[in-house]
């Protein structure tokens, strides 16, 4: 394989890594992945797993650009004034654009770790090079069900005494039927419980109409969930819960790797979501692409008018 840094973007500030193959896969030399930033971790991956996947992808046949957005890693800031979300966006957009004009590469898989993987469905949106992507440890929406498992997950965790006595501090910090009409007028909405390192996540109905959007045109996605949060995400049913109204469950892969943290700290964990990727490229994602460049063999662009959710 042949590693190589790249210079690219508009104002000449962002940094990536080339990791390109040997032996092209037959039918996939001009198909390329893209891995980002998980949070601020740098393109390197938590855990060094971009670079353990980039290379495992080029011992595959395919090759792999990984790089740092806007602010983050070797990257430095963009002049431009585009909110933080906007620039990721853009950022990803100019990765795809400096793969097909240097190395040819006109289709691309993404594998979104946290942060990234939103940052993924947004692109998608709106470039249809993108076809396929992996989202880790995406927005969850607790099910009844998963608030009972999860205060159970708490019982057990705590002493009886202390989560009794949380109990009672929680009750008596509650707002009397006056208080929480004041604070309807005065203070501003109270931020969400934290959920994957998020406090705020979209509607589930902008969520899931945006899910089902990508899986009407084409788009492969696969959600990969890790046992990191037993108080929010804890049973084998509660994807479709969360999401059977919306039309795509059966429609896309998932799957809970219960003995991963969030970050991958555990070899085995690592080795679990490799695994689970490669599986669904050999399965979905691989054959998505040939279906959609033989679709339009004149290789697909971005949406002109790009307006990042």
């Amino acid at each position: 394989m042949i590693e190589q840094t790249l210079i690219f973007g508009q104002d000449k500030h962002l940094v990536g890594t080339v990791t390109l193959p040997t032996n092209p896969m037959a039918g996939h030399a001009q198909t390329m992945a893209i891995l980002t930033n998980a949070g601020v971790i740098p393109r390197i991956g938590p855990h060094r797993l971009n670079v353990r996947l980039a290379r495992r992808f080029a011992e595959l046949g395919i090759a792999t650009l990984r790089f740092d957005m806007s602010g983050l890693g070797d990257s430095r800031r963009s002049t431009s004034l585009k909110s933080t979300g906007e620039q990721f966006v853009l950022d990803t957009i100019a990765a795809m654009d400096v793969a097909q004009a240097q190395f040819g590469c006109d289709r691309f898989f993404m594998v979104g770790f946290c942060s990234g993987g939103d940052v993924a469905q947004v692109v998608a949106e709106h470039d249809e090079r993108l076809r396929a992507i992996v989202l880790w440890d995406s927005y969850v929406y607790p099910t009844r069900q998963a608030k009972l498992r999860g205060l159970l997950h708490r019982l057990r965790r705590n002493t009886f005494g202390s989560a009794a006595e949380k109990l009672v501090n929680r009750l008596k910090s509650m707002p009397t039927k006056r208080t929480a009409s004041a604070a309807t007028t005065e203070d501003p909405a109270p931020e969400g419980p934290t959920i994957f390192g998020r406090i705020r996540m979209p509607d589930r109905d902008v969520f899931g109409q945006r899910i089902r959007a990508l899986v009407d045109k084409g788009v492969e996605v696969m959600f990969l969930y890790s046992g990191g949060e037993p108080e929010w995400y804890n049973y084998p049913g509660q994807f479709r819960e969360m999401f059977s109204s919306y039309g795509f469950v059966d429609r896309v892969v998932y799957e809970n790797i219960v003995r991963s943290d969030h970050t991958f700290i555990q070899p085995h964990s690592q080795a679990a979501l490799q695994a689970s990727v490669e599986r669904w490229l050999e399965q979905r994602a691989l054959p998505a692409l040939v279906r959609s460049r033989q679709s339009d063999p004149n290789g697909a662009r971005a949406s002109v008018n790009l307006v990042p959710a």
